[in-house]
């Protein structure tokens, strides 16, 4: 249990880290478009500059923060299963159907630990891995990518979860729909990870 712990503690100082990053870059990119403003610039300058800072560079870091969380959700319950399931490593090294994050959620579940309290964060991953995959097999174009409807679908459930919330998560920009990933799905993505993270924890070591 003690090791457990620790590895909770690793875990959740990495998660941090990453939110720190996030954190960052979010905060220079709004007083950069804060600082835009005081320049003598015309109009249209300033309006070409801030699509770019928010649908290329924004875009893009978000979309690298996203895999990386991502990542980060599978090596963390990897590792918490590892350490409390004896026969963990060999369970998830078979060949099954399911995404990573499905498979090990059942591995979780068979070990004890209902998601059922955390349902919705749960779901959410679940909408977040389908975007991700987007990102990471088709470069973020919805039409290029293995399933256009599953990932339209994913969006939508996304921004109609929080829709009362008043968060900018995701959309599609350009006749040619890309992935526009807003300046919250990443926080977004990062509270669900932890609270993922936090009940797999509970898993008792066997």
């Amino acid at each position: 249990m003690k090791n457990t712990h620790k590895l909770i503690e690793y875990l959740s100082n990495k998660l941090h880290s990453i939110y720190e990053i996030y954190a960052d870059f979010e905060n220079n990119l709004t007083n950069t478009k804060i600082n835009l403003v005081k320049r003598a610039l015309s109009q249209k300058d300033i309006g070409q500059a801030n699509y770019r800072l928010e649908y290329i560079e924004g875009n893009l870091f978000r979309q690298a923060m996203l895999i990386m969380v991502c990542s980060y959700l599978e090596e963390a319950m990897n590792l918490i299963g590892e350490q409390t399931m004896s026969d963990y490593a060999a369970k998830i090294s078979k060949k099954t159907n399911e995404n990573w994050f499905k498979e090990r959620k059942r591995l979780f579940n068979d070990a004890g630990i209902s998601f059922k309290e955390i349902e919705e964060e749960c779901d959410r991953i679940n909408d977040l891995r389908i975007v991700r995959n987007c990102i990471v097999h088709a470069g973020g174009s919805i039409i290029k990518c293995q399933n256009p409807r599953q990932v339209e679908k994913a969006i939508k459930k996304l921004n109609e979860r929080d829709k009362d919330k008043n968060m900018n998560l995701v959309d599609i920009f350009c006749a040619d729909k890309f992935l526009y990933l807003g300046d919250n799905i990443i926080a977004t993505t990062i509270i669900a990870s932890e609270a993922i993270i936090r009940h797999c924890s509970k898993a008792e070591p066997t």
